[in-house]
């Protein structure tokens, strides 16, 4: 496996919206750090055998990994270089938010091999931050933007979330502006999605103009020269998000930390371990994999999924995969309503069109 994912659970605060597993300080007990970063280097040790013996990408999310010291990264990780390497070429990206950068500890971390930072902006109006719960301001964000190009990053995406309640076209501008003032190689914009009982779900905009959100930025980001590539990110040339391309193309990878997922795409599986940072832990203590769930998946499994990744991507799929004449027909029906179209560089393909990414569950229901 040449991609690598590493899980990083703690965080400040537990974001409201948020379904990945992570710890808030509220949640977090005195030594949990010391004993993750044990369990981490044991499951190290466990599945290194595993990585290829160079890596092409390395992803450490979260939770927020920049909450844990360089140094205990690199204790956790070391044994892992017994095994494999990264090379001049290995993508390494870290998840970090605003409140916990620090331009030393960028620095270390770019020491450490770290070469691209996605950054959890999120919003860029104080009140949005507020309601959305998160710690940072708006000036804190901006001066960690400035701290991490000062450390020498030159690889820097950042995350945004539309369709927030109260949020306008207006503020979408200011965020968008004041982001691409920096030299952002990537952005990644999210519609916020909350369950039914969430207690903001009712303040949720309607369809239409979450719709003219998500159009908004598409067409924004693309006068700025950045190509959008997937349903909700945004590359300049040459600067795509490579390890999550080896999600989205059905590539194989390994998952290391709690809730950590991994999928080995020759057998058609995919694991996942525990969800649950002292479980992880005890489970290493005693020398136990800490996996929790293994599913293979069917030949029907893997079709869908097939078209579930490709829809996500500007690159489309060939015209051969409208096998039956129910597809050819709900294909002519997208192109109709302006969702789908012909590749303009690969005629032999077709793709979703902007409108199309943006409401792309409607697209994937239709062909897949």
């Amino acid at each position: 496996m040449r991609s690598l994912y590493v899980h990083f659970p703690f965080c400040e605060t537990k974001c409201h919206y948020c379904d990945f597993y992570s710890l808030g300080r509220e949640r977090t007990r005195e030594g949990d750090a010391g004993k993750f970063e044990a369990a981490l280097r044991a499951e190290c040790e466990l599945m290194a055998p595993r990585l290829a013996p160079e890596l092409d990408t390395i992803f450490f999310g979260g939770g927020t990994p920049s909450m844990t010291p360089p140094d205990a990264m690199a204790r956790a990780i070391e044994p892992l270089w017994k095994h494999t390497q990264v090379t001049a070429d290995t993508e390494w990206t870290m998840e970090a938010n605003p409140s916990s950068i620090e331009y030393e500890k960028m620095r270390d971390y770019r020491a450490l091999g770290v070469n691209r930072v996605s950054m959890g902006v999120q919003a860029m109006r104080d009140e949005l931050l507020t309601k959305l719960g998160r710690v940072h301001s708006e000036e804190r964000a901006v001066r960690a933007l400035e701290a991490v190009f000062k450390a020498g990053f030159t690889n820097v995406s950042t995350d945004l979330l539309c369709g927030v309640p109260g949020q306008s076209l207006g503020d979408l501008d200011h965020a968008l502006s004041t982001l691409t003032q920096f030299p952002i190689t990537h952005l990644s914009c999210y519609l916020l999605t909350l369950p039914p009982h969430h207690k903001m779900y009712a303040d949720l905009p309607n369809e239409d103009t979450q719709l003219e959100h998500l159009l908004h930025i598409d067409e924004w980001m693309r006068a700025r020269g950045f190509d959008h590539y997937e349903i909700s990110n945004y590359a300049r040339p040459g600067l795509r998000a490579r390890h999550n391309l080896h999600y989205w193309k059905g590539a194989s990878y390994l998952g290391l930390g709690p809730s950590a997922h991994s999928f080995d795409s020759a057998k058609a599986q995919r694991w996942k371990n525990v969800s649950s940072l002292h479980k992880y832990a005890q489970l290493l203590e005693q020398s136990q994999s800490p996996i929790e769930g293994f599913e293979e998946l069917t030949p029907e499994q893997r079709g869908l999924e097939k078209w579930m990744l490709a829809l996500r991507l500007d690159e489309g799929f060939p015209e051969t995969w409208l096998e039956s004449p129910a597809q050819k027909s709900k294909a002519r029906l997208l192109e109709e309503q302006a969702l789908l179209e012909t590749h303009p560089l690969v005629t032999t393909h077709k793709r979703l069109t902007a409108r199309g990414f943006a409401l792309s569950d409607q697209v994937i229901a239709a062909l897949a």
